[in-house]
Parts: structure tokens; C-alpha cells; sequence
């Protein structure tokens, strides 16, 4: 016996809805929560190695611009120090925003659905 294409197309449109819907959260709690953890570990590296903190810490004792005398290693260290320290605080701050990413990424589904029992309920009480 054959279908109707239209009633074939909306039966399967209406399966792949149903098993996307279903699959959603075990995707975002793996498959999604794995890469948006490497893309977060791939941007804090990013950010390091931009910011050249490794270059920073290695060189903080050496003296800038070949001044070899007191004055210009008192100089050069405090300049590096300065700058390091600056670099590290931006380092920080970006690194606690992914933190907070990544929070808000797992978090979020569990406020999506605790909002939509909550709208539900005060609309059934009603």
C-alpha cells in the first residue's frame, strides 16, 4: 500500500524533530561540552603565548636595549615587572570571562528547563 508522499515527508520531518529534541542534551553535555572545553583550552594558549608571558618571566632579569650598567638593569627589571605584572592581570581576567563561558555552557540547559516547568506551572495555576 502506498503512502502519499506529503504524509511519508511530515512522518519523517516529525521523527527527525522528535530525535533531534531528544538527542540535544546528550549532545550538548558531550560532543559540545568537549569542544567548547578546547576551544577555551586553545584560547587561554593563545592568549599566553600572545601576550608572550614565557618571553616575559625568561627575560626579567635581562637588561633592555644592551644597557649593561646599574642604572639600566634597575630599569629594564622594573619596566619588565611592570609589564609582566599588567600582562598577568589581563591573563586573569580573560581567563576567569572562559571560566565564566563554560559555566554559563552548562548551566544553561538546566535554566532553560527549570524557567519553561516554571512558566507551565504558573500558566496551569491560573
Amino acid at each position: 500500500m502506498t503512502e502519499n508522499i506529503f504524509i511519508q515527508t511530515i512522518k519523517t520531518l516529525f521523527i527527525d524533530l522528535i530525535g533531534e529534541v531528544l538527542y540535544f542534551p546528550i549532545w550538548w553535555y558531550t560532543r559540545g561540552l568537549k569542544r567548547v572545553v578546547l576551544f577555551i583550552w586553545h584560547s587561554i594558549k593563545k592568549l599566553a603565548r600572545n601576550l608572550s608571558l614565557k618571553i616575559m618571566i625568561t627575560s626579567l632579569f635581562r637588561p633592555m636595549f644592551a644597557q649593561h650598567d646599574r642604572a639600566g638593569r634597575i630599569i629594564s627589571f622594573f619596566m619588565r615587572l611592570i609589564l609582566l605584572v599588567s600582562r598577568i592581570v589581563v591573563f586573569v581576567l580573560f581567563s576567569v570571562l572562559y571560566s565564566v563561558i563554560l559555566i554559563f555552557w552548562l548551566v544553561l540547559p538546566v535554566l532553560v528547563v527549570w524557567q519553561l516547568f516554571n512558566n507551565l506551572r504558573v500558566i496551569w495555576l491560573t
